[in-house]
């Protein structure tokens, strides 16, 4: 079993001060691993001070062996001096209670700082700094690995949470990550493309990602597509409760928001598509129409109305997702005379991708483009022979 932890890297223990060193820590961190984590560890930065690691050879990680890295952060940031200290937190669990760990707010990690256990994770972690290192979960407990992460999975069997993951959306032309699609991740289950959902069913979804979005948006993060339902922009016991979460989202970021609009029928009628535009352009800077029939009548579009159509292909069967990948792209004239994107999504399998590419898909996401990630991709550069993208690989991709 492959082990794997997600470690923190403070300038003191605020938080606040330590994003305004996050790119030295960044550099400085990523420098010593490529030294120090050789092959065939693997470590990545996703987030900001954040990095995880993995050891495939190994069940369990020894927090003191990391204690170098402190000392060569310190010697960094602030020389022979005590101006400051470099505090970091090693957290050790499964790949989920990893990566969430990667994502908590800053409330949560200064309590973890001080040295209170925090219930909500399932896992160990560590204190490290350059003079000493100590386990805070559990308090005063052992820091070389022990129990080992077997121990720990039958201690901890509760399932994940439903909760907002991204997947990564791709630039084919450019090999580059580019922007995230938001998506609602069921408890217990790997996650669904996020067009399955009915209407009905999804409006608290979408509520549910939008919230999420704000907090989850880095500098670095790219144009983020929040799923808006189709319906839900035109019919009024829908729209009123949509609206309301909207103008929660800071003016700031419109500039870098997409609204998906799902759900969006072959031929929508030239009134309903005014309205849909009307509607979402004080929130969002671009349009993105998510569709599920091949043959949408682009042509019908009002010029400006749209940046992109996705097309997510249906059903099971391989090959008839293969063929309707093909279908879509085959109108590639059309989109250019109207000046729309087309993108693909939901691309499940090797061959799915391996056909998107060769067909001149612009844009593609899904499973095959990047596994769920718990906080949205960074804008990277990505041989596109490489995908798809894990949360750990992200700096092997850049």
């Amino acid at each position: 079993m492959t082990a794997i932890a997600c470690l923190k890297v403070f300038v003191g223990e605020d938080p606040v001060e330590t994003e305004r060193n996050a790119a030295l820590i960044a550099k400085v961190a990523a420098d010593y691993l490529k030294g120090a984590w050789l092959a065939p560890r693997r470590h990545g930065l996703v987030a900001p001070f954040s990095f995880v690691l993995a050891d495939p050879r190994a069940t369990r990680l020894d927090a003191r062996e990391l204690q170098a890295l402190a000392r060569a952060l310190q010697h960094k940031l602030f020389g022979d001096d005590d101006d400051g200290e470099i505090v970091m937190l090693m957290f050790e669990g499964d790949q989920h209670e990893v990566m969430r760990f990667a994502g908590l707010p800053p409330r949560q990690l200064s309590l973890l700082l001080a040295g209170e256990e925090d219930a909500s994770l399932a896992g160990r972690v560590c204190r490290i700094t350059p003079r000493d290192v100590r386990s805070v979960m559990p308090f005063g407990g052992p820091i070389t690995g022990v129990p080992t992460m077997e121990a720990l999975a039958r201690l901890c069997p509760r399932p994940p949470p439903a909760r907002v993951a991204w997947r990564g959306v791709y630039h084919v032309g450019r090999e580059l990550f580019v922007g995230n699609v938001g998506v609602w991740r069921e408890a217990g289950l790997a996650g669904r493309p996020y067009e399955i959902y009915v209407d009905g069913q999804r409006q608290q979804h979408d509520l549910a990602i939008l919230k999420a979005a704000i907090a989850a948006i880095g500098p670095n993060s790219g144009v983020t597509y929040l799923p808006i339902g189709f319906s839900s922009a035109l019919k009024p016991s829908l729209r009123a409760e949509l609206e309301a979460c909207l103008r929660t989202l800071p003016r700031d970021l419109r500039g870098r928001l997409a609204a998906g609009v799902y759900g969006v029928p072959r031929a929508p009628s030239f009134v309903a598509l005014g309205q849909m535009k009307a509607f979402l352009d004080p929130y969002f800077s671009r349009v993105d129409l998510r569709i599920s029939d091949p043959a949408f009548k682009v042509d019908d579009l009002a010029p400006g109305l749209a940046a992109s159509v996705t097309f997510t292909p249906e059903g099971e069967v391989e090959a008839s997702r293969i063929a309707a990948i093909g279908r879509f792209l085959k109108d590639a004239p059309a989109y250019r005379r109207r000046q729309v994107w087309q993108g693909v999504s939901d691309l499940r399998s090797p061959r799915e991708l391996l056909a998107a590419l060769d067909q001149g898909a612009p844009f593609v996401s899904g499973p095959l483009v990047t596994d769920l990630l718990e906080a949205p991709v960074n804008v990277t550069p990505y041989a596109k022979g490489q995908l798809p993208l894990y949360g750990w690989t992200a700096e092997a991709a850049a």
